[in-house]
């Protein structure tokens, strides 16, 4: 008598756990850790660009968000960690673009292409640099 009742909690808990990794989930996660980010941010940054890994580690999103700062009148990166349990964020400081690089997709799709036409797998960013 025990085994039906145990086998139907098996099965809520197996469609909870399906349903909390479905892609209208992970789209809702990474929604969340854009607004965060973004409401977390020091500055207002003019035209900014949020990259959010699609599902970030076993505890954390991940995002970069890449801008141009009025105050410093350059472009800056910050790195924003969210956490998923607390649903809290914390952003770094700015870092300058000359030290970070965020790579866009069009950015990896062209040095694919160039990989294959040439056989060279050695990748480097603008200063020549691996």
């Amino acid at each position: 008598m025990r085994i039906i009742p145990l086998s139907a909690l098996a099965l809520s808990l197996a469609a909870a756990g399906a349903h909390a990794s479905s892609s209208d989930a992970w789209e809702e996660f990474r929604a969340d850790v854009e607004k965060s980010c973004l409401a977390s941010l020091p500055e207002v940054l003019g035209t900014p660009n949020v990259f959010v890994e699609p599902t970030g580690s076993q505890s954390f999103g991940i995002a970069a968000i890449e801008g141009l700062s009025p105050e410093s009148k350059s472009q800056i990166t910050y790195v924003c960690i969210y956490d998923k349990q607390k649903k809290t964020v914390e952003v770094s400081p700015p870092i300058a673009a000359e030290f970070l690089h965020v790579v866009r997709e069009s950015e990896r799709e062209a040095a694919a292409r160039k990989r294959a036409e040439t056989g060279d797998n050695t990748t480097q960013d603008a200063a020549g640099q691996e």
